[in-house]
C-alpha cells in the first residue's frame, strides 16, 4: 500500500492554519550523516512543510534542516533524551527500550509541554515502517505504544476533540500551531 504522506501532512497544516513553508538551509544527507539514522519519509514530508514549532500547546518539534539553530536544538533534545533512557535502564534498572545506536533502540524527535517525549521504535530497518512510542514524563517506565507513523499521531492530534490521542490529553482548545 502506498501512503501519500502530502495529503497527511496537507491535512494536518488546513487543522492547524498554517499555509506557509520552510526553506530549509540543511540537507537530509548531512542531518542523517551526522546523526547515524535515516529519517522516516512522512518526518521529511512533514519537515519539508513545518518549521519548528508547537502544536497544540502540547508537542515541540525542532526541523532538523530548517537551520542550524534548529538542527542543534533537535541534536541536544535527542542526546539528553537518550542520556536519560541509559541512565534509567543502567542506574536505575528500568525495564525499557533500549537507547539508540543499540539495536532496536528507541530515537526521540519531539517532547511534550509537561516534559514527555515521543520517540521511534525502529521495528524494521525500514524507517517508514517504525511506528511511535510517547514515554511519560516522571515515569520512564510509563510508555503508550502505538503502531502509528509520525504525521498519523500528528494528524490524531491536531483533529482530537478530547483524550483521544497519544497524550490522553484534551487539547482541543488549544491553539493549533505556533512557529518559532
Amino acid at each position: 500500500m502506498v501512503v501519500n504522506y502530502r495529503e497527511i501532512v496537507d491535512r494536518i497544516a488546513f487543522v492547524v492554519g498554517w499555509t506557509g513553508s520552510v526553506t530549509p538551509q540543511l540537507d537530509w544527507d548531512m542531518v542523517e550523516r551526522q546523526l547515524g539514522f535515516r529519517f522516516p519519509g512522512d518526518y521529511k514530508e512533514f519537515m519539508a512543510r513545518f518549521p519548528s514549532g508547537n502544536y497544540r500547546n502540547a508537542i515541540q518539534l525542532y526541523n532538523p534542516i530548517q537551520d542550524t539553530e534548529s538542527f542543534a536544538q533537535f541534536t541536544d533534545h535527542l542526546e539528553g533524551k537518550l542520556w536519560g533512557i541509559r541512565m534509567a535502564r543502567d542506574e536505575e534498572g528500568c525495564d525499557i527500550y533500549p537507547p539508540f545506536p543499540e539495536p532496536g533502540g528507541v530515537i526521540p524527535f519531539a517532547r511534550d509541554a509537561e516534559g514527555g517525549t515521543l520517540f521511534w521504535l525502529p521495528r524494521s530497518p525500514n524507517p517508514d515502517e517504525w511506528s511511535v512510542e510517547h514515554q511519560a514524563r516522571g515515569n520512564p517506565e510509563e510508555w503508550t505504544r502505538t503502531k502509528r507513523t509520525m504525521t498519523e499521531v500528528m494528524l490524531e492530534l491536531v483533529t482530537s476533540r478530547g483524550e483521544r490521542n497519544i497524550l490522553r490529553w484534551n487539547v482541543a482548545d488549544e491553539r493549533g500551531f505556533l512557529p518559532y
